[in-house]
C-alpha cells in the first residue's frame, strides 16, 4: 500500500534551544496541526558568540567546536526554509543572543522571540484557533503535548495534574526514549503529523560502544552477552503489543529494538543524538522532491559470488543512471569524492568492513595555564592516491580514549570541569607534535571502515551526495552503528547495515531480495521482505534500519534523462563553488573549494559531454 506523508507546514518555523523541551512543547501545542509535520529545529549551547574575524584564523581555539558546529546549522537552516519557500512566522525558542548571532537570515523573516511561558501566550495566542486547555505537569509534558495536538488543546503547565493517558487505535507506533532535549519533542511532533500511536519510554543504561561489545561476546559463542543486552533493553517494551500494529519506529540513543523483537512487524529507528529534526525533514521533503535516478554501486569485487552485478542491473531497469566504482574503480579516493560531491538516490556498498588495524598513542602535553596533561587516543591512518596528482591525501582519525586518567565523555571527566580552552590547547600542541611514539593495535574499537582496492575508507566527510538526501545500503560487516553516524549526521535519510559479522551468502541473498522488492513499495517493505534470507541461519535479524517507514523510490523516466540530470546538478555544483570560492578568504577553505571545483569538471568532461551540450543548446537555466 501507498504510504500517506504529512504534509510540512510552513505557517510556522521553529528554532529551539535544545535543552528547554518544555518550553518548546508548550508552543507546539500552540501552532501544531494534526496530521502536518511542524518544522522545528534544535540549537545546541554555543560557547561564543559569532565573530567574522576568528574564521581567518587557522589557529583551533576554545570556542572552534562550538563555532562551527553554529555556522553549519546555520547553512542548513537557511537551505531548509528555502526549500519550504519561507514561513509565516519564524519563531525563536529560548535562543541566546551568542546563538542568534549565528543566523544570518533572520532580516528576511518575521521573527517572534518566545523566551518564557508568559511569551507563549502573549505572542501565540492570537495565532491559534484553539481555545481550550489541557493541565499537564512538567514530567508529563511530552504525552502532554500529543494529546493537547491530537484533541485540538493548548498545554498549560500544572505540576499538580493527573497523568494523561494516549488513545491506543492506530495502525502504527512511535516509540520514543525521553531524554529531555528538544529532539524528544521533534519526534513527539513526528508522531503528531503521521497519526501514529505514542509510547514514551525511559531510554536503555548502556551506550553504544557497550551494546557493540554485547553483541561481539554473543558472535564469539557468549550466549549470556545477549541474554544481558535483552535484559537490558526488553523491559522498557515488554507491555506493548506490537503484532497490533503494520509499523513501529523508535526514537533511540542507539538500541537495536528490531533485533531484540526479532522483526516480529516491521521496524525503524531514528537516532536521537544525530539530527532527528534534518532526518525527519529530510525524509518527508525529499520523498517527493529532487530525486533524480542516479545510484552508485560500490564493490572492490572481495567476494567470489557477490550482488553487484544485480544491483547494477535492477537499477538500470528501472531507469536510474548508475555509476559503478568496482574493482580497481573503487579506490578511497573515488568512493570520498563521489560520496560528498556526485548527485546521487542511493549508494550501495558491497565489501568488507568492521574494526580495523591502527595505533595506541599516549602524549603529553602543557596547556597555556602551564598544567600539563596526559591524553590517551587511537590513530587511524588512510591514504586516497588518485591519479594524475602527486601528493598523496592523508587522512588521520583520533578516538579519544582517556584524558588525565579520566575515560573520555565519562561523567568523572565532565565532573573534572577543565576550562574549554584545555581541550583547543591539546589540539594545537597534538598537530605540532611529528614524532608520535605509535603502539601498532590489531584492531581498534569505534573504526568501522570500508575496504576498498586500495585502503580503507573511514567515511570522515561534511558533504552528501551534491546536497541531495539519499538512501544508503551498506551490505559489509559491522555497519549499523559508528561510520552510519556520519552518513545520517551529513544528510542520509535513511540507512541499513548490519549488526554483526554477515555471512557473505546471506549478504547475496537478502541484497538480491531487497532490490527486487525496492521499486514496488517502500524501502522498509523490501527489507522486511528480504530478512526471509536470514531465518533459521546465524545471521537472523542482523540487518538494521536508520529511517521513517514510509521512505521509498520511484522508478525513472529513461536512462538518458536521469544521465542528464546528474550532468545537470554537477554544472548547478560548480555555479554553487564558484560562488563560494568568491566569498571566502581562509586558504584551506580555498584550496578544498578548488578541489571540489576540478573534481566537478572531470567528471562532466570525462562522462557526459553528450549531456552538457544538450543542457546548453536547450538554453536551460542553472538555477542555484
Amino acid at each position: 500500500m501507498e504510504e500517506k506523508i504529512p504534509e510540512i507546514d510552513n505557517e510556522f518555523f521553529c528554532i529551539a534551544n535544545y535543552d528547554n523541551p518544555i518550553l518548546s512543547a508548550l508552543v507546539s501545542s500552540f501552532v501544531s496541526k494534526f496530521g502536518k509535520y511542524l518544522p522545528m529545529f534544535e540549537f545546541s549551547s554555543v560557547t561564543s558568540a559569532n565573530n567574522e574575524a576568528d574564521k581567518i584564523d587557522e589557529e583551533i581555539d576554545e570556542h572552534q567546536l562550538s563555532r562551527v558546529r553554529a555556522t553549519e546549522l546555520n547553512i542548513k537552516i537557511k537551505n531548509t526554509l528555502k526549500r519550504i519557500g519561507g514561513c509565516n512566522l519564524l519563531l525563536l525558542i529560548d535562543l541566546s543572543e551568542a546563538q542568534k548571532s549565528y543566523l544570518t537570515f533572520l532580516e528576511e523573516y518575521t521573527i517572534v522571540e518566545i523566551k518564557d511561558i508568559h511569551d507563549v501566550e502573549i505572542y501565540l495566542r492570537y495565532a491559534s484557533n484553539k481555545t481550550e486547555y489541557l493541565n499537564c505537569s512538567s514530567n508529563d509534558i511530552y504525552a502532554g503535548l500529543y494529546y493537547a495536538s491530537e484533541n485540538n488543546l493548548l498545554l498549560k503547565i500544572d505540576e499538580t495534574a493527573e497523568k494523561i493517558e494516549i488513545n491506543d487505535n492506530k495502525d502504527g507506533i512511535i516509540i520514543i526514549e525521553k531524554i529531555n532535549y528538544v529532539s524528544t519533542i521533534i519526534a513527539v511532533n513526528y508522531a503528531i503529523s503521521i497519526n501514529a500511536t505514542l509510547k514514551i519510554i525511559d531510554p536503555v543504561t548502556l551506550n553504544e560502544r557497550e551494546i557493540y561489545e554485547l553483541i561481539e561476546k554473543w558472535q564469539d559463542g557468549d550466549a549470556n552477552s545477549f541474554n544481558d543486552l535483552s535484559a537490558n533493553i526488553y523491559p522498557n517494551v515488554e507491555s506493548i503489543n506490537f503484532l497490533n500494529y503494520r509499523y513501529a519506529t523508535f526514537f533511540t540513543i542507539g538500541a537495536p529494538y528490531s533485533l531484540i523483537l526479532k522483526n516480529i512487524i516491521p521496524f525503524t529507528h531514528v537516532h536521537l543524538y544525530l539530527n532527528p529534526d534534518f532526518f525527519i525533514f529530510n525524509n518527508l521533503y525529499f520523498q517527493n522532491n529532487y530525486e533524480i535516478k542516479s545510484a552508485i554501486v560500490f564493490s572492490p569485487l572481495e567476494f567470489n559470488d557477490e550482488e553487484t552485478d544485480y544491483v547494477i542491473s535492477k537499477f538500470s531497469e528501472n531507469n536510474y543512471y548508475v555509476k559503478e566504482l568496482i574493482g580497481k574503480d573503487a579506490t578511497v579516493y573515488n568512493i570520498d569524492n563521489h560520496v560528498k560531491e556526485y548527485p546521487f538516490d542511493f549508494l550501495h556498498i558491497c565489501s568488507h568492513g568492521g574494526e580495523i588495524n591502527g595505533y595506541s598513542i599516549t602524549e603529553k602535553f602543557i596547556d597555556s595555564n602551564g598544567n600539563s596533561h596526559i591524553v590517551e587516543y587511537d590513530e587511524i591512518v588512510s591514504f586516497a592516491p588518485s591519479r594524475g596528482k602527486k601528493l598523496i591525501p592523508v587522512t588521520t582519525k583520533m578516538i579519544w580514549r582517556k584524558f588525565d586518567g579520566y575515560h573520555w565523555k565519562s561523567k568523572e571527566l565532565k565532573e573534572a570541569n577543565f576550562p574549554h580552552h584545555v581541550f583547543s590547547d591539546m589540539l594545537n600542541e597534538l598537530r605540532k607534535n611529528k614524532n608520535k611514539n605509535r603502539i601498532p593495535k590489531s584492531k581498534v574499537p569505534n573504526s568501522c571502515a570500508i575496504k576498498c582496492f586500495d585502503f580503507s575508507y573511514q567515511a570522515m566527510f561534511n558533504l552528501l551526495a551534491g546536497s541531495q538526501s539519499p538512501i544508503i545500503f551498506n551490505n559489509t560487516c559491522w555497519s549499523y552503528s559508528d561510520i552510519s553516524h556520519k552518513f545520517i549526521e551529513v544528510g542520509a535519510r535513511a540507512y541499513i547495515g548490519t549488526l554483526w559479522g554477515i555471512n557473505n551468502n546471506i549478504a547475496k541473498r537478502t541484497a538480491e531480495s531487497f532490490y527486487s522488492d525496492l521499486f514496488n513499495g517502500t524501502i522498509l517493505g523490501a527489507l522486511q521482505s528480504a530478512l526471509i534470507n536470514t531465518v533459521g541461519t546465524n545471521d537472523e535479524n542482523i540487518y538494521f534500519i536508520w529511517g521513517l517507514h514510509f521512505t521509498s523510490i520511484k522508478a525513472g523516466t529513461s536512462n538518458e534523462e536521469s544521465k542528464k540530470d546528474v550532468a545537470l546538478k554537477l554544472l548547478q555544483s560548480i555555479n554553487i563553488w564558484v560562488d563560494k570560492l568568491n566569498t571566502t578568504t581562509k586558504p584551506s577553505i580555498q584550496k578544498n573549494i578548488i578541489e571540489l571545483i576540478e573534481w566537478n569538471e572531470y567528471q562532466l568532461a570525462r562522462y557526459f559531454i553528450k549531456e552538457v551540450t544538450a543542457i546548453i543548446d536547450e538554453g536551460k537555466v542553472i538555477n542555484r
